[in-house]
């Protein structure tokens, strides 16, 4: 059975994307739904280790906070690609990767940062 935690999904997440994971059966809630424009990063990350959601983004600033973060040994979870490939690849694409990290064996989401590569 395929393992689908929450996602907290950041502004620069398409609209598409979510509302595609929605669609497909995912528990996801956006970063502007319950803060706004404009929020700070690590405010933003610090509410969705706090939820226990898997913060998905594609900002690279968010990343870095997620480094610092496995630096000082915090716990969260996160889903990134990079804006780059946000560029490339289209919205079904991104919620094929979504589902076939979900069907992986095991808890693919044990560790705190993944880096999602859809297939072109």
């Amino acid at each position: 059975m395929p393992v689908r935690p929450p996602l907290f999904l950041d502004a620069c997440v398409r609209g598409a994307v979510a509302d595609g994971l929605l669609h497909r059966g995912w528990d996801a809630v956006r970063t502007v739904d319950l803060h706004g424009e404009g929020a700070k990063d690590p405010h933003l990350f610090e509410h969705a280790a706090s939820l226990a959601r898997v913060f998905v983004t594609n900002d690279g600033p968010l990343h870095h906070v997620a480094l610092q973060w496995l630096r000082a040994g915090r716990a969260f979870r996160m889903v990134y690609w990079s804006k780059n490939d946000d560029q490339r690849y289209t919205v079904g694409q991104i919620l094929d990767a979504f589902d076939e990290l979900a069907a992986l064996p095991g808890d693919p989401f044990r560790y705190p940062i993944y880096y999602l590569k859809p297939r072109a």
